[in-house]
């Protein structure tokens, strides 16, 4: 918004400030005093005109850039998701294999310490009766 405010107070300063018509004589050539101000004033809002199109052009291009840069990123971010998805199922699922298998092998190791420390302590109350 603040571009804007500096373009249009370079198109309003251009502009001429005209009073009340007067009644001059044209020269030899033809082309008045006014006329020639009317030019130059024409002149310099063209080349605000120009300076701001190609502004504008320019601002455009580095969004169409930018967004192209955004897209091409995107692309390889879910690339490498899709790529490491499945790694990461894979590791999943051996983990839980392996946490099956460990939890077997614990309770085994328990089940067999349970089997012999209680045998031991029934059979140890038995003996000693």
């Amino acid at each position: 918004m603040a571009r804007s405010l500096d373009v249009e107070d370079p198109i309003a300063a251009s502009l001429p400030r005209r009073g009340p018509l007067s009644q001059t004589k044209p020269k030899a050539n033809g082309v008045t005093a006014e006329q020639k101000t009317s030019f130059t004033s024409g002149k310099r809002l063209s080349d605000v005109c120009e300076a701001v199109a190609a502004e504008m052009q320019e601002t455009g291009q580095t969004v169409v850039n930018l967004a192209n840069t955004i897209a091409a990123e995107s692309n390889a971010l879910a690339e490498l998701l899709h790529k490491h998805g499945t790694a990461i199922e894979a590791r999943i699922e051996q983990f839980m294999s392996m946490s099956g298998r460990v939890r077997l092998r614990m309770r085994e190791a328990h089940d067999d310490m349970l089997g012999t420390s209680g045998g031991r302590a029934v059979g140890g109350a038995a003996r000693t009766q």
